[in-house]
């Protein structure tokens, strides 16, 4: 006869009490400062590794919460014995200061507590505070900023709404989308689309070395650069428009009534004009170049593989 082994209750119970009290040991933990700016302020806020959220609020006040973690050191590493020491010596002293007009955020001077503590921030602070974001690896959300914002991380996708000045976003590996920001808009990625609506004037640039670009509301000058991927941009030039993709069709929409000195090259893929764009130039299967409605900014298309569509 075959006996289905049982486990003592007693020992299950023991085992099970040892296990949450080990994975509590190491568990996530919580700050909260809340403080009020003096005035117009700017927000610098880094962290190794972890996600950044910052909302511009009504008022005058600056709350910050920080997820403290521990974590592992190295592809086989381990958290070390001693991080409810680490969480706790974080929670005592956040690194969290207000000097003058400047609010800090991240900044541990502590090397042996630095380089195992990962903090993901939740921040609120008046709408009117320029932001300086940058995250090792996390994802950064900029949101209702009346200033102007810079966005940055290794690896994480980058969003952004409303926002009232200049933005500058960077990211290694990761897609950046940008709504309603009124003010020049300069984006990077080295993996990842981009997306952008603009909703008042100023100059664009972007560039991604994998991944589609999406531009609606353009007013300014424009350089968009796609290594591999589809650009499509609406907008009215008031400076020269430069798009170029090295695979991938491109699309543009101007008004009706656009003026600009046009130069469109492809090399695989057709080209198509509509008809109120009138080209006074040089027409072929793959390259157009000529003046329409009297000539302007120029716009000049190139595209390795792809077709190319004005309309």
């Amino acid at each position: 006869m075959t006996r289905t082994a049982r486990l003592n209750p007693i020992i299950l119970l023991a085992f099970l009490v040892l296990m949450l009290g080990s994975a509590s040991a190491v568990a996530d933990d919580t700050f909260e400062e809340k403080l009020t700016a003096p005035g117009t302020i700017s927000l610098n806020v880094d962290t190794g590794s972890g996600s950044i959220k910052v909302t511009g609020g009504s008022g005058r006040d600056i709350t910050v919460i920080g997820k403290v973690k521990v974590q592992k050191r190295g592809l086989f590493g381990s958290k070390p014995d001693n991080a409810d020491e680490i969480i706790q010596a974080v929670l005592d002293n956040p690194p969290v200061e207000l000097e003058g007009d400047t609010l800090t955020v991240g900044h541990i001077e502590d090397r042996s507590i630095r380089k195992y503590v990962s903090i993901s921030y939740q921040i609120v602070v008046p709408a009117d505070t320029e932001v300086n974001a940058d995250s090792g690896s996390g994802s950064v959300v900029i949101t209702d900023i009346a200033a102007p914002v810079s966005a940055d991380t290794g690896s994480g996708s980058i969003k952004l709404r409303n926002i009232g000045g200049e933005v500058t976003a960077d990211t290694g590996s990761g897609s950046i989308v940008a709504e309603g920001v009124a003010g020049g808009f300069h984006a990077d990625t080295g993996s990842g689309s981009v997306t952008l609506s603009q909703s008042a004037p100023g100059d664009v640039s972007v560039d991604t070395g994998s991944g589609s670009i999406k531009l609606t509301g353009v007013v300014g000058a424009l350089e968009a650069d796609a290594g591999s991927g589809s650009i499509s941009v609406q907008g009215e030039q008031t400076g020269d428009w430069t798009l170029d993709s090295g695979s991938g069709s491109i699309s543009i929409t101007l008004p009706d009534d656009a003026g600009f000195d046009l130069d469109a090259e492809t090399n695989s893929g057709g080209i198509s004009i509509a008809g109120h764009f009138p080209v006074e130039g040089r027409i072929s299967k793959k390259h157009v170049e000529g003046s329409v409605n009297g000539g302007g900014p120029r716009l000049l298309i190139d595209t390795g593989s792809g077709g190319i569509k004005v309309r």
